[in-house]
């Protein structure tokens, strides 16, 4: 999962001014430093896959305004514990222009149109509530499944972006075949993709940024069993 600070003191001077330089991919295992105005470059060169759409978590693109509602099958149970895998890059336009997005450059000739779009990241990670307290990061594959055995598996979901001039909000469902809410919608702020956010903060409920659902929840809506059970995520951006 993702670098969170492990308490929830009020970030310092130096980390909001940390918060605008370039910082690590949020792709899991991508340890390349990516600066705010190329985030969806990089996303494009290292992380688009252009092979035919038949793998279960092929990255997509799509353009999006306000409002407007993009669906996205998973199939959950086929996801790596402890992996963010970034499902889709939104592209959102804003619905006047403004000084709230920065462009977005050097972007290859096919995508040049979404140069003042903000790429949006909609990340998700399988995970259980004890992994982002463990010392240990090079756990093996065993113990990963000792951990879920014993604690669980619980699926955070979240959305990352450059950083932008003023906070954006979206609204974030899982649904059923359906299309149906059965659990519940979450309104959530995205997140600059350069921050840390205190665990402490997600597991008392006080964050701003992630949904967290636990397995049960999801098999209890889904279509399926095993490795094929599937849902739907619903997000909506809606601006500022």
């Amino acid at each position: 999962m993702e670098h969170m600070a492990s308490t929830d003191e009020s970030p310092s001077a130096v980390e909001a001014a940390d918060e605008h330089k370039p910082a690590v991919c949020p792709v899991a295992k991508c340890q390349c430093v990516v600066k705010h105005t190329h985030l969806l470059r990089h996303m494009i060169s290292e992380h688009l896959d252009a092979r035919a759409r038949t793998l279960p978590f092929q990255l997509r693109m799509r353009k999006v305004s306000s409002g407007q509602r993009t669906l996205l099958m998973l199939t959950y149970r086929q996801l790596t514990v402890d992996h963010d895998q970034c499902l889709a890059v939104l592209n959102w336009r804003p619905d006047s222009p403004s000084d709230l997005v920065p462009p977005q450059l050097d972007l290859p000739p096919s995508h040049q149109a979404l140069t003042f779009n903000l790429p949006v990241l909609v990340i998700i990670c399988r995970t259980t509530w004890k992994a982002p307290f463990k010392r240990d990061d090079h756990d093996d594959k065993e113990g990963s499944r000792d951990l879920i055995s014993e604690w669980g598996t619980i699926y955070l979901l979240w959305l990352v972006s450059p950083l932008t001039r003023r906070s954006i909000n979206a609204n974030l469902a899982v649904l059923n075949s359906q299309l149906q809410c059965i659990v519940r919608r979450d309104r959530r702020r995205i997140r600059n993709f350069a921050s840390r956010m205190p665990f402490s903060r997600l597991i008392t409920g006080l964050d701003p940024f992630f949904v967290s659902l636990n397995e049960v929840q999801l098999d209890e809506m889904c279509d399926g069993s095993g490795q094929q059970a599937s849902v739907f995520l619903e997000v909506i951006i809606e601006g500022e």
